[in-house]
């Protein structure tokens, strides 16, 4: 009886040894380890009877088996939930400032030309263009008009651009505000930067302040300039 458990043993130890080096892929194809664990782990049958009517002696303790295949991975668990966030970092150092590029230079010339083609109304003088949309207001009115349009309210700083201003009044036969006054200090002109006037071309007896209420001044077709009151209507012409 000492010989079945022996050869049961034996043919165990051997499966497992082939099982545990061979190939993963071809252990599953040559060897059925489920039969293996049907007679070792299957329950125990109990032997004949012997001679003497009593059952055999308990046979040797085999030796400890070839561990086994790695089992199947199980499912992968749920993520856990998200740690505290650290402190904030210190601010790093500011990297060194880049070299500045060249700054392209419009061609001021075109733009004019641009712009007198859309309004053939305007006179190019030098850097400058001089035009008028027609409107007329007060002062002030015509001052925010032209801001709005990028420009601001035609100041002539010599002949040549007081010129280019008559040839738009003779046009219209209408008078223009110059973007001149003397509202802060009586009989001191200056433009609207606040720079004192460094070109003119007044009338004979002008300014002469008529009723203390003259502080713009006003172009004639003529193009001489005679002081007026800011509150009068005017022909607008910007500068650009």
């Amino acid at each position: 009886m000492l010989l079945l458990p022996t050869l049961i043993t034996f043919a165990l130890g051997i499966s497992l040894l082939k099982t545990s080096t061979a190939n993963p892929s071809q252990s599953v194809q040559k060897w059925d380890l489920s039969a293996c664990a049907v007679v070792v782990c299957g329950p125990a049958q109990n032997g004949l009877p012997g001679r003497d009517g009593r059952d055999g002696k308990e046979g040797p303790k085999g030796e400890k088996g070839s561990q086994g295949l790695q089992g199947v991975p199980g499912l992968k668990g749920n993520p856990g939930n998200a740690g505290p966030s650290g402190p904030k970092g210190d601010k790093g150092s500011p990297g060194e400032k880049g070299v500045k590029g060249e700054g392209g230079k419009p061609n001021v010339e075109i733009s004019l030309c641009f712009l007198v083609i859309m309004f053939p109304n305007g006179r190019i003088v030098g850097e400058k263009i001089f035009m008028t949309s027609g409107y007329e207001g007060n002062f002030d009115s015509l001052k925010q008009r032209c801001s709005q349009a990028g420009g601001q309210l035609a100041s002539p700083r010599n002949a040549a651009e007081n010129a280019a201003i008559q040839q738009i009044v003779v046009l219209y036969n209408k008078p223009v505000f110059l973007g001149i006054n003397d509202i802060q200090t009586e009989g001191r002109f200056k433009y609207l930067n606040g720079e004192n006037i460094v070109y003119s071309n007044w009338q004979t007896g002008e300014p002469n302040n008529d009723k203390g209420i003259e502080d713009c001044v006003e172009v004639y077709s003529s193009g001489k300039w005679n002081d007026k009151s800011c509150g009068e209507k005017q022909l607008i012409v910007c500068e650009f």
